[in-house]
């Protein structure tokens, strides 16, 4: 009789601004899942190749019913990926283990991996699909030089890349005392082999040793998302509940990862808070912009201003106009000259505001055939001096200030806008189609506007776009923005794989 405990982990790691890689768990199945194709695409296409296994039945099933599982899923990764734009050339692995009495069943795509720990000796099951572990294979390179590769992440098999895969089915017998790992590369790109056998000897639960090997590869530097999967074969009753402490799984399904807060039956162990995100194109921010010279002064100014005018023109101390702006005849009472005057006053305040601080010279309005007021008459000894325009001159002159200002501030604000995204757009690259057959790196981005192309090519690349293989014409057609740096290393790859 056999008897499994699982544990697993998800982490983020620290160099990635998203985690992509998924994880399945079901009793007597397990699967580790490392998307690609950016962000939401590499998410989306790792979750459906978990959600592909549901289906099926460890009990019921084998060699035959797993196959036909990874061929369904990859199916319906590639009619996706081809029906939405912004999920085109996503990708994923597949490293599944399906467990029953005595034997273990494979099911491997890409260069995620599964490794067997027995006797204390610690053995990888599956082959990588990757261009350096080809190189490995054919004894071009060795396993510590492929390790350090500029090219290691380059893979030459997944799901969702292909019409037609080609899944590696294995069958080995285990027993109890055996324990088995499925791993993304965020894992053992960051941890030797011989550090995992070493965390393996220590025989703790498999809830400890995921943690503890999730904490060892971001202690490594976490350059990628680590997802890692850890199964214990024990000897005893499948149905005896009473001894799965420590399993994670009990008798339902686990899907994750944990830190895109999809897991079912988990805590939340994913994303580390303090975790250093390297954003794709880091973090830029606008300066707050305030009025700034001479005429910005403070509201506070303005209102004194304001007041000595008031003072100033409620005494009657005014200064001596010319003899063309007084001596207008007319028939009114005092209050007419008061009201007037209290207009042009209120008319001023609403100028101090609008201009933040910039004063005008107060006049007091009168309308032409009015009579001055008896008391004026009496300080001046004639006519008061009126002023020389009509009394909705200073209204309209304050409209158009205002108009003006907005206009200024419109124009600013546009200027502003139009110069950070030229700044934005000549820091952004990608790859893409130059003609029919050539493959370049253009700066800016991948749009025009008003038949304006945004992009310009920079460098073009000696690469047959025809020649490449179907995954790699969908991340050039996927126009994914990057750096410059990462733009010409993607496209010396396409020069090496074609």
């Amino acid at each position: 009789m056999m008897r499994l405990r699982a544990g697993v982990l998800s982490d983020c790691g620290l160099v990635r601004p998203s985690n992509e890689d998924s994880f399945f768990l079901r009793r007597g199945l397990y699967a580790v899942c490392d998307g690609m194709g950016g962000a939401r695409a590499g998410e989306v296409a790792s979750q459906m190749a978990c959600m592909g296994l549901l289906g099926l039945d460890p009990a019921s099933s084998g060699k035959k019913e797993l196959r036909s599982a990874v061929v369904s899923t990859n199916q319906a990764i590639v009619s996706r990926s081809l029906a939405e734009d912004d999920l085109l050339g996503m990708g994923t692995t597949l490293t599944a283990a399906m467990l029953k009495e005595g034997s273990l069943i494979l099911a491997h795509v890409g260069d995620s991996r599964a490794y067997l720990f027995h006797n204390n000796r610690l053995t990888q099951l599956t082959d990588d699909h990757s261009w350096v572990g080809e190189m490995v294979r054919r004894g071009e390179l060795t396993p510590e030089q492929a390790a350090v590769h500029p090219h290691r992440s380059v893979i030459t098999r997944a799901l969702g890349t292909d019409r037609e895969v080609d899944p590696d089915i294995r069958e080995m017998a285990v027993e109890a005392g055996d324990r088995i790992l499925l791993c993304s590369d965020g894992l053992t790109g960051m941890v030797k082999d011989e550090q995992i056998a070493e965390v393996f000897a220590r025989q703790e639960l498999p809830q400890a040793t995921a943690e503890s090997l999730v904490k060892a590869a971001l202690a490594a530097g976490g350059e990628d998302n680590v997802t890692v999967v850890i199964v214990d074969v024990l000897a005893g009753d499948p149905e005896d509940t009473e001894a799965d402490d420590g399993d994670q799984v009990g008798d339902g399904v686990i899907l994750g990862p944990t830190d895109r807060g999809v897991a079912v039956g988990l805590p939340h162990r994913g994303r580390r808070a303090g975790a250093s995100v390297r954003e794709r194109f880091g973090r830029r921010t606008t300066p707050v912009l305030r009025p700034v010279g001479p005429g910005a002064t403070s509201g506070a100014a303005a209102k004194e201003r304001t007041s000595g005018a008031s003072e100033q023109a409620g005494s009657g101390d005014e200064p001596d106009r010319s003899a063309g702006e007084s001596g207008v005849s007319g028939t009114t009472g005092p209050a007419a000259a008061q009201s007037s005057g209290e207009d042009a006053l209120r008319v001023t305040s609403e100028d101090a505001e609008v201009s933040q601080g910039v004063s005008l010279p107060v006049r007091q309005a009168s309308v032409e055939g009015t009579e001055p007021s008896r008391a004026v008459k009496a300080e001046t000894g004639g006519s008061p001096p009126v002023a020389g325009g009509a009394a909705g001159a200073p209204g309209r002159r304050s409209r158009r200030r205002r108009w003006f200002y907005l206009l200024v501030a419109i124009v600013v604000i546009l200027a502003i806008a139009v110069a950070a995204f030229a700044f934005y757009n000549s820091s952004v690259y990608y790859v893409g189609k130059y003609d029919d057959t050539t493959v370049a790196l253009y700066r800016g981005l991948p749009a025009s506007f008003l038949g304006i192309e945004l992009s310009s090519a920079v460098e073009l690349a000696a690469v047959d776009y025809d020649s490449l293989a179907s995954y790699l014409r969908g991340r050039v057609d996927a126009h994914d923005l990057v750096s410059k740096e990462e733009g010409r290393a993607f496209l010396k790859t396409l020069g090496e794989q074609q």
